[in-house]
């Protein structure tokens, strides 16, 4: 029974950042990342499945602090990395990756870098890496959460 709640609580997440989500046909992205909608973006490996995600969330102080706080009896932990950057663990979706928050136009954003396969739970080298690559295509430095 637990387990059914503890799922039905991650697919309301999930469809609640799918829900704040916007269209955001004015950023550029790494390449072979394909923009599935709703300010997802996908890159998929040689066999068609999902490496990497894309997400770009319209900030709210909700949204942020979701984000932002070690959730430990759900398996989400988070590590504050450098230059305003975090980097995540999220056992109970088999996920890691790495998140910032930006401003354009006085518009806030989360840009989040996930990948699937938690692996060495401490190598953020890709997430991390196509993150700094949204920056510099976008002209955008991380600023501080709020």
């Amino acid at each position: 029974m637990f387990k059914k709640v503890f799922l039905g609580l991650i697919l309301c997440l999930m469809l609640v950042c799918a829900v704040s989500a916007i269209d955001t046909t004015s950023f550029t992205v790494p390449d072979d990342f394909e923009d599935v909608g709703d300010g997802v973006y996908v890159l998929y490996d040689t066999f068609k499945q999902p490496e990497q995600v894309l997400s770009v969330v319209s900030h709210t102080e909700h949204d942020a602090e979701d984000y932002t706080t070690n959730d430990t009896e759900n398996g989400y932990t988070v590590y504050a990395y450098e230059n305003n950057t975090f980097n995540f663990v999220d056992e109970s979706l088999d996920e890691k990756g790495s998140f910032e928050l930006i401003e354009i136009d006085g518009e806030m954003f989360i840009i989040d870098f996930a990948k699937y396969g938690i692996g060495d739970e401490n190598d953020f080298n890709e997430t991390f890496d196509n993150l700094m690559k949204f920056n510099e295509l976008n002209g955008v430095d991380p600023i501080e959460f709020q």
